[in-house]
């Protein structure tokens, strides 16, 4: 099994270009942003230092250039703690999921955006304080790798709480989880926008017959022999794609963005296509 360390987890999310997952978020208010607007006449109070001189000699009127400015955005992330967050073939999940952590992080740091941390189970187990500060992100990328998750279960009720009073603003919210029961996101969806993002192991999507096992559930700590023959794995196989289907239908008619990643692979790789495209 792979196993990353903090500071490598630290070191690989800044090397991977540093936040050119997140785009500019442009708003329709002019200012003095980034981004070219357009070309209109010179009216009285405007700020001189606009002036298109080029453009003025054309149309023998002076002309400014007005911008769109750059609108800040808050950026919140859920690591939603289960005692299921601890498995992994290639690699642990918990430790996939800092890995995300990290890179959702910087991402919101290069792009001037606040970032916070909750990890929650049917409690709250941390939260980070409101920041753009890098010092504040690797303390959350740290808890969340070292938060310890046996027999954690998540309570849906407690989480919707937090996300609709404890963050009061609307703001893009990444909820991160392996989703291996049902969300309760509907009232979340209204209020935020929100991005869901599936930490798992192929593994328990399509499992092999590995024949008599002696499992223990690390949510529910409890011990049991199993037979995981070919039926068992057939039939296990059709209820989590028909459960999945669910979930997908869900999330869909909630309007909620969705990926999964995977423990063997570079979240980096998925994170940037989707970010890309909001």
């Amino acid at each position: 099994m792979q196993t990353l360390s903090y500071n490598t987890i630290i070191a690989r999310s800044k090397k991977h270009l540093f936040g050119e997952m997140v785009g500019s978020n442009s708003s329709s208010k002019e200012g003095d942003g980034y981004d070219f607007s357009q070309i209109r006449p010179y009216m009285y109070g405007d700020n001189v230092k606009r002036i298109d001189w080029k453009q003025s000699v054309k149309t023998g009127q002076i002309q400014l250039r007005s911008f769109f400015e750059e609108k800040e955005i808050t950026v919140y992330v859920l690591g939603l703690m289960s005692g299921s967050i601890h498995f992994g073939i290639d690699r642990m999940k918990q430790e996939l999921m800092a890995e995300v952590v990290a890179l959702l992080g910087f991402s919101a740091i290069k792009n001037s955006d606040f970032f916070s941390l909750a990890l929650l189970s049917d409690k709250l187990l941390y939260e980070s304080l409101l920041s753009k500060k890098e010092a504040i992100l690797r303390e959350a990328t740290h808890k969340t790798l070292q938060s310890p998750i046996i027999a954690q279960h998540l309570n849906w009720n407690f989480i919707q709480d937090y996300a609709l009073h404890r963050i009061k603003k609307p703001s893009l919210l990444f909820i991160l989880s392996d989703f291996f029961e049902m969300p309760l996101l509907d009232a979340i969806a209204k209020k935020h926008s929100v991005v869901v993002i599936k930490i798992r192991d192929h593994f328990e999507e399509k499992p092999t017959a590995l024949g008599s096992l002696y499992i223990k559930d690390p949510t529910s700590l409890r011990e049991e022999k199993v037979m995981l023959d070919t039926g068992l794995v057939k039939a296990y196989t059709i209820r989590q794609k028909r459960f999945d289907q669910q979930l997908d239908s869900y999330l869909k008619q909630q309007g909620i963005a969705q990926m999964s990643l995977y423990t063997n692979e570079d979240p980096y790789i998925k994170l940037s296509s989707i970010l890309k495209e909001m």
